[in-house]
């Protein structure tokens, strides 16, 4: 347990979600690293206290690598920034993710309901 009476999570399960969670985001709109990083940070999941840059660049080279996401570079005034955005095998694991989602809340709440 952590000092919140937390169990503690595999680092594993950790990045999993973490990638789930970024590819779930950038099919809404494509982003750039630091933008990705505030807004799993304003979520304010328990899972992700203490994410860090590392965390996330480690996260989205992973799925680049898998080509679930490509780059682009986007002019922003005077400054360049690396955008993100979705592939066709991206969006296939994002379906993919979101009915296996559903599907295991739906087994658990039929466990409490025969609890």
């Amino acid at each position: 347990m952590d000092k919140k009476g937390t169990p503690p999570l595999s680092k594993g399960f950790r990045n999993e979600m973490l990638r789930i969670i970024l590819l779930n985001h950038l099919g809404r709109h494509s982003g750039y690293p630091y933008e990705l990083l505030k807004a799993i940070e304003c979520k304010k999941v328990f899972i992700f206290e203490g994410l860090t840059k590392n965390d996330l660049y480690n996260a989205i080279n992973s799925m680049e690598k898998q080509g679930f996401i490509k780059s682009r570079i986007v002019m922003k005034g005077a400054k360049v920034q690396k955008h993100y955005y979705l592939t066709a095998k991206g969006r296939k694991v994002v379906l993919a993710s979101r009915k296996a989602m559903v599907n295991s809340f739906t087994e658990v709440k039929k466990m409490m309901s025969e609890m």
